[in-house]
């Protein structure tokens, strides 16, 4: 059986390179088609130094961009990972997600994300409108496997706890 270059994070490995992309809008509708679009016609393409990339998305609470590549099979370069960051800087220009934007905090209140800022966060801390158990979203993960397990967690076990008073 052929093995597809493209697939869902679900099917991949858990020691899978990743890349969490937070949006400041909510991608459903009609962006979301355009945007599934534009990643699914880069990564059926991406490769490394002529090597092929098997990769995957998925966005999740329309808000997340996870790209995931498979450095097992072919490892993703400076020039791949270079062309990964220009399309997502490109959809990110034409949609205005402010997807590079890592000053923003994403966080759980009842079942919503919410953002903010960084430095909001920081207040709402010291305020005692968030605490050190509230759900954040820590976007600075390697493998699947962080994400599955280290993604959604509470302030005090992420790199958030540093903002706690």
């Amino acid at each position: 059986m052929m093995e597809t270059k493209t697939q869902s994070l679900a099917d991949m490995s858990a020691t899978c390179r990743l890349w969490i992309f937070q949006s400041s809008k909510i991608i459903k509708g009609e962006l979301l088609g355009e945007v599934n679009e534009r990643i699914v016609n880069f990564l059926s393409n991406w490769a490394a130094h002529g090597s092929e990339l098997f990769c995957g998305f998925e966005i999740y609470f329309e808000r997340f961009i996870v790209i995931a590549v498979d450095e097992s099979k072919a490892p993703a370069t400076g020039c791949s990972i270079d062309g990964l960051m220009a399309v997502i800087q490109e959809i990110d220009q034409s949609y205005e997600l402010d997807l590079l934007n890592r000053m923003k905090v994403a966080y759980m209140v009842a079942d919503e994300v919410k953002e903010c800022d960084v430095n909001a966060f920081r207040d709402m801390l010291q305020a005692g409108s968030v605490n050190s158990e509230t759900i954040v979203f820590n976007n600075v993960l390697d493998s699947l496997e962080q994400l599955k397990k280290d993604w959604q967690v509470p302030v005090s076990k992420s790199w958030h706890a540093t903002l706690l008073p």
